[in-house]
């Protein structure tokens, strides 16, 4: 999506389960409604989405390669026109071990492990500027 507050104001965000296929990697950046900034809406230049695919699967292999990755969060990513490289100005990354809560409030409870704490989450807001 755009990034920043405008992902959480629009709810323009996309979220797969890792390991990202190619498919997954373009729905990802096809799916957003901010999409036709990418494309270069209104006469302004396209973006390096090749370069956000990239940033994709290189995100979605190093949370399948590092599975004490809980979660990860990528707000906002630049995305430039030509063939500059895109860049994640903020990333949160949520670290545990394999098979615990994502909720740190639920590992101080007591609460079991769910599935959930094991499932690997990349997520991107690309934005352009």
């Amino acid at each position: 999506g755009l990034g920043g507050v405008a992902v959480e104001l629009l709810r323009d965000v996309s979220v797969r389960v890792a390991p990202l296929t190619d498919r997954d990697a373009e729905e990802m950046i096809h799916g957003i409604r901010s999409f036709p900034l990418l494309e270069g809406y209104r006469g302004a230049p396209p973006s390096n989405t090749a370069s956000l695919l990239d940033l994709l699967h290189r995100v979605s292999r190093m949370a399948t390669e590092h599975p004490e990755i809980l979660e990860l969060d990528l707000n906002p990513v630049l995305v430039f026109p030509g063939t500059a490289s895109c860049i994640a100005l903020d990333v949160r990354i949520k670290v545990g071990h394999a098979g615990s809560s994502p909720e740190p409030e639920a590992a101080l409870a007591g609460a079991g492990s769910g599935s959930a704490g094991a499932a690997k989450r990349t997520a991107t807001s690309p934005a352009r500027r």
